[in-house]
């Protein structure tokens, strides 16, 4: 059997396997629910309404249920691409799409059970199945695929992928294809353009010949990585890779890369490209704002003995202040005082200068992995992310969002691009993707690249994403510092 269509079989195959999991797992989530109800809770449930209970429907009603809404939840994945391979933000957009898919499959199944009065099914059990189902699914399709990206990898079955492009951009791809990429790759080499400088640590060939070269190494896909390509270079690039039969992916140009808020649409025979405005305006901006006072005004007594125990820590550490406030821009470059728990020496930013020579961040960011600035409860509060907790009050005054960009120093605004001024179009956030990608571990631009796209395709379903993966990416400590 060709190798093309022996990976074309088994992606089918693993498609067909993830859908079966996905069944699987809505299934048993509905009967645990039924479970909690009417055996562990039934006692808790009967004291707490007053009145003895009254199971009309049994387990076997329950199984079909849940089947029904396992075959529901299976097809608006489908429809909200939650089984495509790749993603812009790799797990926080497939999480978006599974939250997104086991609410609507839950408001679905409610319709049913009210349109059927005889099919009375709890509505402890579909309640319980919205967040049970969508932490079950997102672990479940995060191990699944990484099952297969290592089994594609081991088996010699993962696509052999060549960078055109020997420069900074090629760079950073091949590092993503290599750790993070969505979609199982083996990086075969880069491929110099005629007149183009190589990063010093890029290895690059030279192709007079791109197709030839392509079919002799045997590159199932190209990935053009060179930006600065004449319209003529990049035609011969695309009939070089369909004569060969091999896919190929560009990297947008500078058009795309300043705003991803387009759509395609065409006047007689010419297709165009429109802007349109971007997802967080208007309703959208409004839904937002009371998604994150409801949440925040929630958390407030449940932070309230964990503040008052870490202020305590602080003062026998170091002393007063508590608290330390700093001037961030906000949105449309509007300045606020962030609060924060104090974690460095009191005078901390006269010392900053001192120190810019031995920075270890990219960009107009200043981060030391060993800051001497930084007290001993500092780096507890550090490294666990608990220095962040004040910011909740930020929120409340509407100056912070839960999630969002990460709020900048005016002295790094200064230093922005006319394209990285985009960050301030949107509420800085609490947390972000920044934040659960490694946060000091993301360089400059990269944490750029993901604020913009974040700005450019925010949804609810997104925000929440983030919000459930913060608590992992706080546990693992990475990049905390």
């Amino acid at each position: 059997m060709p190798a093309a269509m022996l990976k074309n079989r088994l992606e089918w195959i693993n498609a067909l396997l993830m859908a079966v999991g996905d069944l699987v797992i809505v299934i048993a989530v509905y009967m645990l629910g039924f479970w909690l109800r009417h055996s562990l809770l039934a006692g808790l449930f009967s004291r707490t309404l007053g009145r003895p209970l009254d199971f009309r429907l049994s387990a076997l009603h329950y199984l079909v249920a849940g089947v029904v809404m396992g075959v529901v939840t299976i097809i608006v994945m489908h429809a909200f691409g939650v089984y495509r391979r790749n993603w812009g933000l790799d797990q926080i957009e497939e999480l978006a799409g599974i939250l997104r898919s086991t609410f609507t499959a839950v408001v679905i199944t409610f319709a049913l059970s009210f349109a059927v009065r005889e099919l009375n099914f709890s509505r402890f059990v579909l309640l319980f199945s919205f967040p049970a189902s969508s932490l079950c699914l997102a672990v479940w399709h995060g191990v699944f695929r990484e099952m297969t990206r290592k089994a594609a990898l081991e088996s010699g079955l993962a696509s052999r992928t060549a960078i055109y492009g020997c420069g900074p951009l090629a760079l950073e791809l091949s590092r993503h294809l290599s750790s993070r990429g969505a979609f199982p790759a083996v990086l075969c080499g880069f491929i110099r353009p005629p007149g183009r400088e190589c990063e010093p640590s890029i290895e690059a060939d030279r192709a007079d010949d791109l197709g030839a070269y392509l079919r002799d190494r045997s590159i199932e896909k190209l990935i053009v990585a060179d930006t600065s390509l004449t319209r003529d270079e990049t035609a011969d690039i695309i009939y070089a890779c369909e004569h060969a039969g091999i896919s190929y992916m560009l990297v947008p140009d500078v058009f795309t890369l300043v705003s991803m808020t387009t759509r395609f649409t065409s006047l007689g025979s010419t297709t165009l490209i429109e802007s349109v405005s971007p997802p967080l305006h208007g309703a959208r901006s409004v839904c937002k704002r009371a998604f994150d006072l409801t949440v925040a005004l929630a958390s407030l007594p449940l932070l309230l003995v964990p503040c008052l125990i870490l202020s305590a820590v602080i003062l026998l550490d170091d002393g007063w202040p508590v608290f330390y406030s700093q001037t961030r821009l906000g949105r449309n470059n509007r300045p606020f005082r962030m609060l924060k728990f104090r974690s460095m020496k009191v005078g901390a930013d006269k010392m900053k200068d001192e120190l810019k020579a031995m920075n270890e961040a990219s960009g107009p960011l200043f981060k030391m992995r060993r800051d001497p600035r930084v007290t001993r409860s500092g780096r507890f509060l550090r490294r666990w992310s608990l220095d962040e907790l004040p910011q909740f009050l930020n929120v409340i005054r509407g100056e912070m969002s839960l999630v969002g960009p990460r709020p900048p120093l005016p002295e790094e605004v200064a230093e922005y691009t006319e394209r990285q001024l985009k960050r301030l179009k949107t509420t800085p956030g609490l947390t972000g993707v920044w934040q659960v990608s490694g946060r000091s571990q993301i360089g400059f631009e990269e944490m750029v690249k993901l604020d913009l796209y974040y700005v450019d395709n925010w949804s609810i379903w997104m925000d929440l994403s983030i919000l459930l993966l913060t608590l992992p990416a706080a546990l693992s400590r990475k990049g905390a510092y």
